[in-house]
Formats: structure tokens, sequence, C-alpha cells
């Protein structure tokens, strides 16, 4: 029994060890988002550092509110931004409906591409969060961005995403919207299968 717990600890061990460890590979110039999810990231972006926000998707259940976090890491070029998220369900009574959208293969992968208009000044919680992330860092905002979200959804648990921030104060672009308006969680529980 202590040979076991031995083991269990020196693998917990190692696995925090591989996770630490950088997720920016330079000989292939990506940026892993989540496991296989990975992007460009271009030459001149620094990482601004990270910060966790939560989200709130939709869900039919009354009263219940499975407030959800984004674990997101910024990266910065002058006023343009890339924004690497995580979402992974954090209450294993609930799990993400799939995506809906347009498909697009980049960077290797699968994603949905949705493109929207975003106001530093004038918009969600949510994104604001971000926007004042950065600019606590000491970094410029524009007045308007055009933003490239792309996501997928990895098992029934976790969304990957990253979101392209480019100054752009009048693209004609949708604003955009709440996480309620692009994920749903679903109960999961033996009558749902």
């Amino acid at each position: 029994m202590r040979r076991i717990s031995k083991l269990c600890i020196i693998f917990t061990v190692l696995l925090a060890v591989a996770a630490c460890g950088s997720r920016y590979n330079p000989q292939t110039g990506k940026y892993t988002v989540f496991g296989t999810s990975k992007f460009e990231l271009p030459q001149g972006y620094k990482d601004l550092g990270g910060l966790g926000v939560s989200v709130l998707p939709k869900y039919f259940e009354s009263g219940a509110y499975p407030y959800q976090t984004f674990n997101t890491t910024v990266f910065g070029e002058g006023e343009a931004y890339i924004l690497s998220q995580v979402m992974q369900v954090s209450n294993s009574r609930y799990y993400l409906r799939p995506l809906l959208g347009t498909g697009v293969s980049k960077w290797g992968s699968s994603w949905r591409l949705n493109t929207f208009q975003v106001d530093p000044n004038n918009t969600s919680v949510e994104y604001r969060r971000y926007f004042e992330f950065i600019k606590s860092k000491g970094h410029p905002l524009a007045s308007g961005y055009k933003m490239e979200m792309y996501d997928r959804l990895i098992g029934r648990r976790t969304v990957a995403r990253v979101l392209v921030l480019t100054p752009d104060a009048v693209s004609g672009n949708p604003p955009a919207p709440e996480a309620k308006e692009l994920y749903t969680l679903e109960r999961d529980d033996f009558r749902n299968r």
C-alpha cells in the first residue's frame, strides 16, 4: 500500500512539473491553448500575464447559476492583442452542448470562427475585465477592435478559445456577445443520455 501511495505522489509531482512548463514551442512558433489546440504567436507579441474571468453560460435549470471561469493568457504587440483561453466545466453535473457555427481549419485544428466588434469603453463585464487587465499592465488600448473568436469544444467539458483583437473602430461586425449566448450547459444525468 505504501508503495502505491509513493508512486501516486511521484506521478502527481511529475504531472505538476510538466503542466508548469512553457506552453510556447519556439521551433514551431505555436502556443498551446489546451491539449492539441494551438495557435501561431506572431513575432513581437509579448506575454502580459494571465487572469481568470467568471462567465455564466446559458442554463435552463431555474435557480442554478453554474458560473465557469475562462483562464486567460494575454499577449500584446502595440494596440493588438491575442487572448488564449480555456474554460473547463467545474461541476461534474454539467456538460457543454456542441458548438454551432462556421467551422474553419486553422493552426492545424478545426475551430468555430465568429467575428465581432468590441468597444473597450462600452462592453460586457467579461470583456471589460480583459481590457482592465491590459490597461493595468500599462499597455495602450485602441478606440475599438475587430475580434476574431476561434473556439472549439474538447470532450464534453472543455472549451479552448483564442481571441484575436485587431484595432478597428468601425468594422461593421456585430457586438461581442456574452458567454450565455455562445455556450450552453446541460445537466449530465442518466436521463439525458
